[in-house]
């Protein structure tokens, strides 16, 4: 590690020390250090370290092990911290250093793009269109009033950085920090109670309201800047959505009345952010009438807005200030939308007309450019919605309402029940479920731009969507004046995905969604599920059926003149589609992007991405830049040799993952029993349920959720959705063609990058400690053949890079990621021995044992 990161890691588990020995005596300071230092012996293969760390582990009781998790868990925090401060160190070099920019950015495409055609370039920017959305689901597990104090930390360790501070300076800073880390460590690190739809919904706004309003305007500048494009521009590159409060797949909390609630809260952010804007700009815009030219349009805008409003023309002596005056009108019009009143806006674009007024009067091309459009990007990137929101539904749910109408509904076949969806009249009959009653008027009283998509998730036939298209007309969207809303199905299931271009077939050659799609211009969006093809399949079966469908319905779609985007519901971990955000747009099939894409930012990938202003700058950077590079990037074709073996691969690995997963009955036990999998359903970090609806009190592979289920294997070490399979497939394989695959295929190479990463992170060593669980169950004779295979991978990841060592290519990740192991292998360690406590009945261990939980997701960096 560079030597900042070294100097700020030590500073701050020298500030912590003290912090503890102040808050719980010198002895314990002294304990948790010679913690670390244990771990780390036993990293260097000294068995006497063992002995005395699992005699510490055994020899305290649940209560006294608490705070030692916390202060390790503390630390692993802290070390997080560090590497962000490295992270906004880097790109704050490369800002200054004018010889090159920094990798994966904007002005590096730009350069790339350079090689293109001027024309081919210039369409790209036009259509690009960027859409990420952000879910609530339960993977971030820190709660709100220790991020905040970690974001004081951050703020105060940036401030150190500044080399004109004194030693006056830095004792204050080195104060505050101690004071904010005696606070942090007071605080209690898990919620106790699991968090409301509500909740959710605000922590997502938070980072609206912290830094993406503001970080979103300037990335619209930066493209600007490096594409030399008008300024501002007519379109957002970038847009958001949200899931929180919409999303009932599953989550019984999420309700139609969580939707209004939802979407109001959003208005209200929205409209609060831009009238606080517009009020900062009041109080700076003092330029005098006599300096400027004011265009008629102003003048009689002001005109009418003094007659309109009368009480805000006398509040202030700014006459010949005609810029304040107007600004100050527009806030008390926003202030109007608020609360509904006659005076306020209708729409963005009146404020959008109002904003062009000033700007028009500027009388100067600096001031017209600043300030005033990144307001104006603003609103046309937010409007008074802040965010779409998406509502999410189950097939299943929606065949139990179309059941309602349509009696034997689930027994008929499926040519049965499109014919009986395309006879269901709207408005007559049984009222479909009041979700769709809830987007009807929020379509009225908020407009179309506030809702998003109606997701359908595990989607297995066209009936699943034409089901809720007929339930959509019962409730009139789509009907009249309420314009509908876009359907997206979710294919999950690698054989679902198998299936996709069948159902899609179906469903553009049937009349009920071809009306549908003509009235959202022949624009379909298609979602790919990461996370349940993978926990279905394994990681190289999931991520080649991903890639081949999407070429599938991208043919279909192109033969039929549909627009088609893909929606890319990845997780932060790489067993669900977790890969580097750059690296894996990049190595989407030729021609899947086209400008357009839309992706899932889930749990604590927020965090890491959107809590620091430069740092979701450059995070926004890396998507866009490899949106634009892919789309300008041409048609690559892929070999023949190279499919084939990718199909082999698939098909292999994936008889190998579920004759482990789904086909051997041991396998259910080592879930149980070799994981923390029961105590993290008691974690509270999600409103939702962590398991699908299930007769057994047993928790299974099957009826266990994507998240929660790689959730598990995280927190023991062994990663085993994200690799296990791959080593029989790989090593049945050509090497030289595999070699040959990396080199020439992106898709291959981000794939066995992907693995390399996986591999690093899992440590068979620490995993193995939990089969101590499983108190001689059959379910242990399973661990040779998972050893077998983490063996084979890792000599077949190594035989394709050509290294000796895992991320051998990738020298600062590896020293990064190894420097966190001495404090997380306390965690496991204490973990296991909670875990066994727990189970027999020691109502103590709860506490301590969600701890380890939320200190270990630290020490990875992932949880779902």
């Amino acid at each position: 590690m560079s030597s900042a990161i070294d100097r700020d890691t030590a500073l701050l588990e020298t500030l912590l020390g003290d912090v503890l020995e102040e808050q719980e005596g010198r002895a314990f300071r002294d304990r948790v250090f010679w913690l670390r230092d244990t771990a780390a012996r036993v990293r260097d293969g000294e068995p006497a370290a063992v002995d005395k760390l699992v005699a510490f582990v055994a020899g305290n009781n649940a209560t006294a092990l608490e705070p030692f998790v916390r202060a390790c868990s503390m630390q692993l925090q802290l070390a997080n911290i560090a590497e962000e401060l490295e992270r906004l160190r880097r790109r704050r070099h490369y800002d200054s250093d004018a010889s090159a920019p920094q990798p994966e950015s904007l002005a590096t495409a730009a350069v790339a793009a350079g090689q293109s055609p001027p024309a081919e370039v210039a369409r790209t920017l036009e259509r690009l269109d960027v859409r990420l959305t952000m879910t609530a689901h339960p993977t971030e597990a820190t709660r709100r009033s220790v991020f905040n104090h970690q974001q004081a930390v951050w703020r105060a360790m940036e401030r150190l950085d500044d080399p004109r501070l004194g030693r006056t300076g830095r004792r204050a800073l080195r104060d505050e920090l101690c004071e904010v880390l005696t606070v942090w460590w007071q605080t209690e690190a898990v919620r106790g109670v699991r968090p409301l739809v509500e909740d959710e919904v605000r922590r997502i706004l938070f980072f609206f309201e912290a830094v993406l309003f503001d970080a979103a305007p300037l990335l619209e500048a930066e493209i600007a800047r490096c594409f030399a494009r008008p300024w501002p521009p007519a379109q957002p590159s970038v847009r958001f959505g949200s899931w929180a409060g919409g999303d009932m797949d599953g989550n019984p909390e999420v309700t139609p009345d969580s939707v209004t609630r939802t979407l109001r809260l959003h208005r209200l952010t929205a409209l609060r952010l831009l009238q606080r804007r517009v009020q900062a700009l009041a109080g700076a815009f003092s330029q005098a009438e006599e300096r400027l030219f004011v265009s008629p349009g102003l003048e009689s805008s002001l005109e009418a807005d003094e007659a309109e409003l009368p009480d805000v023309a006398g509040r202030r002596p700014n006459q010949h200030e005609p810029f304040r005056r107007k600004l100050s009108f527009i806030a008390a019009r926003l202030d109007g939308t608020t609360r509904g009143l006659r005076h306020g806006y209708s729409s963005p674009a009146e404020l959008e007309a109002d904003i062009e007024l000033i700007r028009a009067s500027a009388s100067s091309r600096r001031v017209a450019d600043g300030d005033l459009a990144l307001l104006l990007c603003q609103v046309r990137t937010f409007g008074f919605h802040l965010a779409t929101l998406d509502i999410r539904l189950s097939s299943r749910d929606l065949r139990t309402a179309i059941a309602r109408l349509v009696p034997g509904f689930d027994t008929i076949a499926e040519e049965e029940r499109i014919a009986a969806l395309q006879g269901i009249p709207p408005g007559e009959g049984a009222p479909p479920p009041e979700v769709f009653g809830a987007v009807a008027a929020g379509i009225r009283e908020y407009g179309a731009q506030s809702l998003g998509s109606l997701i359908i998730s595990m989607v297995e036939r066209p009936s699943d969507v034409l089901a809720a298209v007929a339930l959509m007309r019962r409730a009139g969207i789509g009907i009249g004046e309420v314009p509908t809303m876009p359907v997206v199905p979710l294919f999950e299931m690698v054989e679902d995905l198998a299936r996709a271009q069948d159902t899609m077939t179906v469903l553009y050659d049937h009349r009920l969604y071809a009306d549908q799609l003509a009235a959202v211009e022949r624009r379909q969006e298609i979602m790919l599920g990461y996370s349940d093809s993978a926990k279905d399949g394994g990681f190289l079966s999931s991520q080649w059926e991903l890639y081949s469908a999407q070429e599938r319905l991208l043919a279909d779609a192109d033969a039929r003149g549909v627009a088609l985007r893909f929606f890319h519901g990845r997780g932060g971990s790489t067993s669900r589609g977790g890969a580097r955000t750059h690296r894996a747009i990049l190595a989407q099939p030729s021609g899947s992007i086209r400008g357009r894409i839309r992706i899932t930012e889930q749990g604590e990938v927020i965090s890491q991405r959107y809590s620091h202003p430069e740092l979701a700058l450059r995070s926004l950077e890396q998507t866009t830049s490899a949106v634009i590079l892919a789309t300008i990037a041409g048609d690559r074709e892929v070999p023949g040799r190279y499919r084939h073996e990718a199909q082999r691969l698939a098909d292999r690995s994936r008889e190998v993952y579920r004759a482990l997963i789904y086909e051997d009955e041991r396998f259910e036990l080592l879930l149980n029993l070799a994981s923390p999998i029961d105590a993290l359903i008691e974690l509270n970090i999600g409103s939702r349920p962590a398991s699908r609806p299930s007769r057994s009190s047993r928790l299974t592979p099957a009826g266990l959720r994507a998240i929660p289920w790689v959730f598990a294997w995280m927190q023991n070490r062994l990663l085993l959705p994200a690799w296990y399979g791959a080593g029989t497939a790989l090593q049945e394989g050509d090497r030289e063609l595999q070699r040959e695959m990396v080199a020439g295929w992106p898709f291959f190479a981000m794939l066995c990058s992907t693995l390399e990463m996986s591999l690093f992170k899992s440590d068979l060593g620490v995993a193995e400690r939990y089969l101590d669980l499983l108190n001689g169950a059959g379910a242990g004779e399973l661990w040779e053949p998972i050893r077998a295979e983490h063996e084979r991978v890792v000599a077949a990841v190594l035989d394709i890079a050509g290294t000796d060592r895992l991320l051998a290519n990738a020298p600062a990740l590896r020293s990064r990621l190894t420097h966190r192991n001495p404090w997380t292998d306390p965690l496991s360690y204490m973990q296991v021995e909670l875990l066994r406590r727990h189970r027999a009945g020691d109502a103590a261990a709860e506490r301590p044992l969600l701890l380890t939980i939320n200190g270990i997701a630290a020490g990875m960096r992932n949880t779902g």
